[in-house]
């Protein structure tokens, strides 16, 4: 199967992110509602539910926002032309994204203690890493191929 242009394997997962989006976005806008059923059902102290809450909406939105730069990247691959400088841009946007989550999860830590929250911090500290370096990758790349274009 392809992996570029307009019925490639990039195309299915753009849908796939699509649906993924939209479905955090309904999990972000039911939040308290969901967060609240949860507690009861497992019987859990509800003093916790303010800083759980805060913590989900904090770092829901930009998880979306990863999913969304995403999105718009995996279009880009559509056009089977995938060195261009907005991909750059939206792997540094996510990169920018998955250090703040990290940054939650961190001081999180000191809230909740509990081994998967550093967990998670340790998981978008990695992400953080391997984006920005795509994205520098990236760069370097569409500087690569802009020096070809003009030597051709």
């Amino acid at each position: 199967m392809k992996i570029l242009g307009k019925n490639s394997i990039s195309n299915y997962i753009r849908i796939c992110l699509q649906l993924v989006f939209i479905g955090g976005t309904l999990i972000l806008i039911t939040l308290p509602f969901l967060l609240n059923y949860y507690l009861q059902l497992f019987n859990l102290p509800t003093d916790i539910y303010p800083p759980t809450l805060t913590l989900l909406y904090v770092s829901g939105i930009p998880a979306l926002i990863i999913i969304y730069q995403f999105i718009k990247l995996f279009e880009s691959l559509k056009d089977a032309n995938p060195f261009v400088t907005k991909n750059s841009n939206y792997l540094k946007t996510s990169s920018f994204c998955s250090l703040i989550i990290a940054i939650e999860y961190f001081i999180s830590i000191f809230i909740f203690k509990s081994v998967f929250t550093i967990i998670i911090m340790m998981i978008f500290i990695i992400a953080w890493i391997g984006l920005y370096i795509l994205s520098e990758l990236f760069k370097q790349a569409i500087n690569y191929k802009e020096e070809n274009d003009l030597t051709i």
